[in-house]
């Protein structure tokens, strides 16, 4: 029984989460994350790839 309870106040609250979220909200998240993704791989391409790319020239 107990468990029963703890399932439906779970599922009610994923339903709360998932309606709260907006798809505006998700979208500012991705562009966000894609900019940070993109800034560390600028560095680490600065960093390591073009210091071979100089030694080797």
């Amino acid at each position: 029984m107990t468990i029963n309870i703890l399932n439906s106040e779970i599922v009610s609250l994923c339903a709360v989460c998932i309606s709260d979220t907006s798809g505006g909200q998700i979208a500012l998240f991705v562009i966000l994350l894609s900019f940070v993704v993109l800034g560390l791989l600028n560095l680490t391409w600065k960093k390591y790839f073009k210091k071979g790319q100089k030694s080797s020239s």
